[in-house]
């Protein structure tokens, strides 16, 4: 008894300090979001590194699926099944090309997080299970029964172990980061917004590329013949007035109209719009960097740290109002979050020390 007492309490110092993971359910308004930046180029790879709670800026109200406590689908719920991750990650500062075309397929068997959003939720890959050494099946848009009926009014849900995430457009994070752009820029003339960071270090914006066209596979029918998406999920061009990379991704498909359970319209068209995401990493991810590199970016790039979006967004599933009834410079700060960035180094050695008394323990029962 006294040996899981201590197993238990090993979880408990970890719980809340950065990379613990399976912390406290996240709040269900939105209020436990965290999403810090810095620029780090002190080594020979300059980062880009991301601190986030793994909560959603919005409501995460579980929904559709049947059986669990959590509703059946078009049913809302008052259960938040995530939980807070407390991660940090570290993506390129100035991203580099591959030295070789990237595999296609090169995500497909991801199973887990692939990119992160401003507001410190991941994306996943369309990957639904692992097949060793074959193709990994795809989420099935056409399938009435696939997970997509479990997406929120906002186009997220959680893994059965409390992570959240998207596979799609993230419609209350576009909704806020569109109302944060400033007029008369590219992305306020029809350009979405970036919305978040791949591993390689390229950024991640919205459905619509440049002039409000909206991003297909390219080849598809209705594609634009320049503005589309090529086989990884990004477009390579410089794009003056939208960033200072040579290359970008989008989240592609339809937007949820922030009221509908499950989101809708509801994802479709794989012929258009798959990977939805990111199917391969266009760059390299840091631990694969190399100064000999092909640059992502211009020479006017300067990087800087991204503020996010951790204000609480409102949403009209829960309060019926539309999104210009808002007053989206004075949203709620969130406030519940309990990670501890700065705390897991001091707390490292009280977590070995609790080790090395749990190993003595063992040794004498």
């Amino acid at each position: 008894m006294r040996q899981l007492l201590l197993i238990v309490g090993l979880g408990a110092a970890r719980a809340f300090l950065k990379g613990g993971g399976g912390g406290a359910t996240c709040a269900a308004d939105g209020g436990s979001s965290i999403y810090i930046e810095t620029i780090d180029d002190s080594g020979s790879v300059p980062v880009r590194r991301i601190q986030f709670s793994g909560c959603p800026n919005h409501e995460s109200y579980c929904t559709g699926k049947p059986g669990r406590s959590c509703g059946d689908e078009g049913k809302t719920s008052t259960l938040v099944e995530g939980t807070e991750q407390c991660d940090e990650v570290e993506v390129p500062a100035y991203p580099k090309f591959k030295d070789s075309q990237p595999d296609p397929k090169e995500l497909d068997c991801t199973m887990g997080t692939i990119a992160y959003a401003l507001n410190g939720v991941g994306f996943f890959s369309g990957a639904v299970s692992y097949v060793r050494g074959g193709d990994c099946p795809q989420l099935d848009v056409s399938d009435p029964e696939a997970e997509w009926i479990s997406f929120d009014c906002c186009t997220g849900h959680s893994t059965g172990d409390g992570l959240y995430h998207y596979h799609f457009p993230p419609s209350c994070l576009l909704a806020q980061a569109e109302a944060d752009a400033p007029m008369g820029t590219t992305v306020a003339n029809g350009h979405s917004p970036q919305i978040g960071w791949a591993q390689d270090g390229f950024p991640i914006y919205g459905p619509y590329g440049p002039e409000g066209v909206q991003i297909q596979n390219c080849g598809s029918a209705g594609a634009h013949a320049t503005y589309c998406q090529d086989e990884c999920g990004g477009l390579e061009m410089e794009l003056d007035g939208v960033d200072s990379y040579k290359y970008r991704y989008y989240i592609t498909g339809k937007v949820g109209d922030l009221e509908s359970l499950p989101s809708n319209p509801k994802p479709d068209s794989e012929a258009l719009y798959f990977p939805y995401t990111i199917r391969c990493h266009r760059g390299a991810t840091v631990d694969e960097a190399k100064s000999s590199m092909t640059n992502g970016y211009t020479s006017a790039l300067k990087a800087e740290p991204h503020l996010g979006y951790t204000k609480i967004s409102p949403v009209k599933c829960l309060d019926g109002k539309a999104k210009a009834d808002y007053d989206w410079l004075a949203l709620k700060d969130t406030t519940e979050a309990v990670c501890d960035f700065n705390g897991a180094a001091s707390a490292a050695p009280q977590v070995a020390a609790l080790a090395i008394a749990a190993a003595g323990l063992v040794a004498m029962l």
